[in-house]
């Protein structure tokens, strides 16, 4: 009688994510698939620097640990990963990244079972590598570097964050303690070299509104941003400055406010997977922007060039706008001013 060979159990499971903190939210289908393929698993995540934010959305219990900025070179990945003990005993390890140096950090582990698209000599740390698909963005290619491993198709994956209201945060809560609390927007800016560049249409946005009140939020800097919207003038509008990185704060905003504005792509994201009634500002049509194929909820894109006619990109739509007055027209229907 043949004996079947048994298949090792997948205890620990180590994700090297993707090495921007805007590229997170593309993981997000591939992480939750995978906590589905894997439900008693114990999953951890290794991150960049400053990139382990977004991971803290995610609706299963992870743990997000970073690696710093100065432990980059071969020699100092080594040393991180020899020295790093709280990940071990590693059953399988994903390299979203696939570099020389991710594959390498999944060897330095020691883990049973690497796997990773083989990319030049990275694939000589891999126990299962398979070719890559260079014309995939992240988010695809993620989710099939999961169906090549997994020998079954995700495709009908879709994922969204039913929203719940975040913990109350005294400083936030009180702006929302009026008896019919206000209609607040949301502006979410990070990206603080482009923002620099559009104090002339930041102005004509705000000169479109009348008696709006808008929070800005912040992760980083919050000097910064506040010295250059001292620049613009707000008109007959209201402002206030909310600087954060704590995930049940942004969640509580995220509830309250009737939209979110934001011209970044980590925002974007974030509020696509939680089903935000929102839009983004971008320059142009040339940089990468994600797909959301396996969202729900699909981001409304205006894209503003310093001359010429504004785009805006919505599912199949496709058209033109002349003027700021326009996007504000947009914005008030929308988010229901």
């Amino acid at each position: 009688m043949e004996v079947k060979e048994e298949v090792p159990r997948i205890n620990k499971i180590l994700v090297k994510c993707p090495p921007l903190a805007d590229d997170a939210f593309n993981a997000f289908p591939f992480l939750i698939a995978l906590s589905e393929e894997f439900p008693v698993a114990e999953i951890n995540l290794l991150c960049e620097e400053n990139c382990s934010m977004a991971y803290n959305f995610l609706p299963f219990k992870l743990r997000a640990f970073e690696r710093p900025l100065d432990k980059i070179s071969l020699i100092q990945t080594h040393h991180f990963c020899a020295n790093f003990h709280d990940i071990f005993n590693i059953d399988l390890f994903f390299d979203l990244e696939n570099t020389f140096n991710s594959s390498f950090m999944g060897f330095n582990f020691r883990t049973r079972e690497r796997v990773g698209f083989g990319v030049g000599w990275n694939k000589y740390f891999l126990t299962k590598n398979f070719v890559n698909p260079e014309s995939m963005g992240i988010e695809k290619k993620c989710m099939e570097l999961l169906d090549l491993y997994t020998g079954k198709k995700h495709q009908d994956t879709k994922i969204s964050r039913v929203r719940i209201e975040g913990q109350q945060v005294e400083k936030i809560e009180q702006l929302f303690q009026e008896p019919e609390p206000p209609k607040f927007i949301l502006i979410m800016l990070d990206n603080f070299q482009n923002v620099s560049k559009q104090i002339k249409m930041w102005t004509a946005f705000f000169d479109s509104f009348q008696n709006q009140k808008f929070i800005i939020w912040s992760q980083y800097d919050e000097d910064l941003i506040s010295e250059l919207f001292f620049k613009v003038d707000l008109g007959g509008n209201s402002l206030y400055m909310h600087r954060g990185s704590i995930t049940k704060e942004l969640v509580y905003l995220l509830n309250k406010v009737k939209g979110v504005v934001t011209n970044n792509i980590w925002s974007e994201g974030l509020c696509t997977y939680f089903g935000v009634n929102a839009v983004s500002f971008f320059n142009n049509q040339t940089v990468q922007l994600p797909d959301y194929q396996y969202f729900y909820f699909k981001p409304q894109r205006f894209f503003i060039p310093d001359t010429g006619p504004i785009k805006y990109i919505y599912l199949d739509e496709d058209r033109e706008l002349l003027e700021m007055n326009q996007i504000v027209d947009h914005i008030h229907f929308n988010f229901k001013l």
